[in-house]
């Protein structure tokens, strides 16, 4: 991709809100203030700078169709996720989206079109998604896609679009890999889950004020999901009394049970587990350690901890840390937050069962969707290029589930992750149980990732 460009003329006055007037957008320690309704209607969104950089240009495509797929009545997005195998718990989150669709649609659509949502299997296979990405762009035609899961299955589909000369906004994948954060680089992906490196920034910073000796054993995928989680932990604990004695890795597309791993872990002399595993091997790895009679301080990844595997896991789960950007639909204690009730209304309204209701994975579709709507609506123009610097340049959105007090910020290469704020949760009986406030780690976020 070509260095980025300056605008050749100030974006239309078309959104939501006003615009702000400077070009460095600022995050308070609780994110600023805005409605949090997950209402179509109620998301605002406009860019940091009105004279905003060009990150995603026509001129790096070799072949550019910024219209694709949008009609006067339709828009069609596009979407890769595992519907089938070991991973088919992710199907969830299409689940989410097609609820958010059909609750958009049914309030009259984006801009007066109907979204359509065009969904293909890929099992977690990379190679498989990259087949996938070249049906829904050249068969399909779709305009742009949302909530692609997999880090591996991401770069295969940035992979295949570049190669072909196609710019076609990927937004909102459902990953929080860190190289999914420059635009620089790549201004056709932008992430939907909190950067990875964030979560293990939190997990030193906690332990530095609560277990400040700790001394840390690491489970791992040998894959770039789990690699972003050791990365960043090794820099964050740098001059800190924080060890990491011990670690293991494990091959997601083979092994089921990394119990072998967790074993030998059990024997290093470690009092604390971080847990950079997704998906069955979590739960699995938290009964491995229980079984073991090992007792760390552990942390699992956010996207391990939807109710669907921490019921896999059982009471091996209790007493384990996480953390959280949007609030779990699930919990008992948030039943009377306004994002929720909007959730379950809106929700019950776009089809969505009793037990999607109350699953993470579909919460986290829904906000993938949310933030898609808000996106399209903000953007001046339905093209590809307007809407993807749109998304570079966001501030203090609200949508979906987000918690109260925590808002979507993007500044371009500047702040490029829209999330860099999180909170602590404890499973306790059974139900996450919030730890204290929301934290902003945009600081430490920049000094490790060298922003």
């Amino acid at each position: 991709m070509k260095n980025h460009k300056w605008l050749r003329g100030v974006l239309a006055l078309s959104f939501a809100v006003a615009l702000v007037a400077t070009a460095c957008s600022s995050r308070d320690s609780e994110g600023g203030s805005s409605d949090s309704s997950s209402s179509p209607s109620d998301s605002s969104g406009g860019t940091a700078d009105e004279t905003a950089l060009e990150l995603a240009s026509p001129d790096d495509c070799t072949s550019y169709n910024g219209t694709q797929g949008v009609t006067d009545s339709e828009i069609l997005i596009g979407n890769s996720l595992p519907q089938s195998g070991l991973f088919s718990v992710f199907d969830q989150v299409r689940i989410g989206i097609q609820g958010y669709f059909d609750y958009t649609n049914a309030n009259g659509g984006v801009q007066g079109r109907q979204l359509v949502l065009k969904s293909l299997d890929d099992a977690y296979l990379p190679e498989r998604t990259r087949q996938n990405v070249e049906t829904l762009v050249g068969t399909d035609g779709v305009f742009a896609m949302i909530g692609n899961v997999g880090t591996e299955n991401n770069r295969q589909a940035q992979q295949y679009l570049e190669e072909q000369g196609l710019c076609v906004p990927n937004l909102a994948v459902s990953t929080g890999f860190p190289g999914f954060g420059d635009p620089e680089k790549d201004p056709w992906i932008n992430n939907g889950l909190p950067n990875y490196a964030l979560e293990s920034i939190a997990f030193a910073d906690y332990l530095a004020s609560n277990k400040p000796d700790a001394k840390v054993a690491v489970l791992s995928q040998n894959d770039s999901f789990g690699e972003a989680y050791v990365s960043a932990f090794e820099t964050a604990i740098e001059g800190t009394d924080i060890t990491l004695v011990a670690q293991e890795t494990f091959d997601p597309k083979t092994e089921t049970n990394p119990q072998g791993q967790v074993t030998t872990l059990s024997g290093s002399g470690a009092d604390t587990l971080l847990l950079g595993v997704t998906s069955l091997p979590c739960p699995n790895a938290l009964k491995s350690v229980k079984d073991s009679g090992w007792a760390p301080l552990t942390y699992v990844t956010l996207t391990c901890s939807s109710k669907v595997l921490m019921d896999i896991a059982g009471d091996a789960a209790e007493g384990t840390l996480s953390t959280r950007a949007t609030y779990d639909p699930a919990d008992p204690s948030s039943q009377t937050e306004q994002p929720v009730v909007d959730f379950k209304q809106q929700g019950a309204a776009g089809g969505l069962s009793p037990d999607s209701l109350n699953e993470l994975n579909v919460a986290a579709g829904w906000n993938a969707a949310a933030y898609l709507v808000q996106l399209l609506e903000a953007s001046p123009e339905l093209d590809r290029a307007t809407v993807m610097n749109t998304a570079w340049f966001q501030e203090k959105v609200s949508f979906g589930l987000l918690l109260d007090g925590l808002t979507w910020t993007t500044d371009g290469p500047a702040d490029p992750f829209g999330i860099n704020q999180l909170q602590f949760v404890n499973r306790t009986g059974g139900q996450w149980v919030p730890e204290g406030e929301i934290v902003d780690y945009s600081k430490q976020l920049e000094e490790v990732l060298g922003n």
